[in-house]
């Protein structure tokens, strides 16, 4: 009757969370966009709690940020985005990322920042350069807004390259909170209500979560490896 009661108890027991990792690890570009899409995509079908973005990036291409972007802001389910290891950096593009993302993370000894727009292996005129300026500036800052963080620093790091360490951008209300490890980050994170981009307020539970590795297509990883200009 106990082996009965505990086996039905376990059956009715609610199943852990389940967190859709996906890395982010060399220079932005369009095949990137298709591997967090996918990712987003996998975390909606199963109905997990979270996507955990994990960056570690110098960088990449306006045009595929955008519509990595785009796809972060218009995820059903919350996107929280983590600069990790330690020594690691998102960077420009990988600013960019962090910022858009529900939940915006650092481990220690990481770093953000320095977004300024260049145009590869050749100088911007001054027109040119002030034009898509402003055009990366107002993006930013209306990412930024939505997420009730620090509008005017975040813009600093387009006009001025500025960059911070994870306490600076924690201090300066650019980033959500900082976390030794993944498991310390989700369990900081359970029961925390967040804003998410259309204005709806949720409660992320994390308790006992389930980190599950998105499992990139063979097309996926040989394209990725290709498109790495080192």
């Amino acid at each position: 009757m106990l082996i009965l009661v505990a086996l039905l108890a376990a059956l009715l027991a609610p199943a852990a969370p389940k967190v859709i990792a996906v890395n982010v690890e060399s220079v932005v570009h369009p095949i990137t966009v298709e591997i967090v899409g996918h990712a987003i995509e996998q975390a909606g079908r199963e109905n997990a709690a979270a996507v955990l973005l994990r960056l570690n990036t110098p960088g990449g291409l306006l045009d595929a940020t955008r519509e990595i972007n785009s796809r972060i802001v218009a995820s059903r389910v919350p996107v929280i985005a983590y600069v990790t290891p330690s020594g690691g950096r998102a960077a420009s593009a990988g600013f960019f990322l962090l910022e858009a993302a529900d939940v915006a993370a650092m481990a220690p000894g990481t770093n953000t920042g320095a977004s300024s727009p260049v145009l590869m292996g050749q100088q911007m005129d001054p027109v040119m350069r002030s034009k898509v300026e402003n055009d990366t500036s107002a993006w930013l800052r209306s990412l930024v807004i939505r997420r009730g963080r620090n509008s005017d620093l975040a813009e600093q790091t387009v006009r001025q390259a500025k960059a911070f360490t994870e306490k600076e951008a924690l201090d300066n209300h650019l980033l959500d909170l900082i976390a030794p490890d993944e498991k310390q980050l989700l369990a900081a994170l359970d029961g925390r209500e967040i804003k998410r981009f259309d204005g709806r307020m949720e409660t992320l539970h994390m308790q006992g979560a389930e980190i599950v590795e998105y499992r990139a297509s063979p097309r996926e990883r040989l394209v990725e490896a290709i498109a790495d200009p080192n």
